[in-house]
């Protein structure tokens, strides 16, 4: 048996950090540091407020 491990977490429901106040150069340093492996990550807007979204994928 053999086990596989991963640099980043794998997490099984969307993850959400509010970047409303975070300045528009940060957000992709943002995006780096809260990459979960093999995830989609995207910009939400809702009710005024920004959050960087990161989604697992099915492997």
């Amino acid at each position: 048996m053999s086990v596989a491990t991963s640099d980043r977490p794998r997490y099984a429901t969307p993850t959400r950090v509010e970047v409303t106040e975070c300045r528009t150069d940060r957000i992709l340093d943002r995006a780096r540091s809260n990459r979960v492996a093999d995830s989609e990550v995207y910009l939400e807007r809702r009710g005024g407020r920004t959050f960087l979204v990161t989604t697992p994928t099915d492997r």
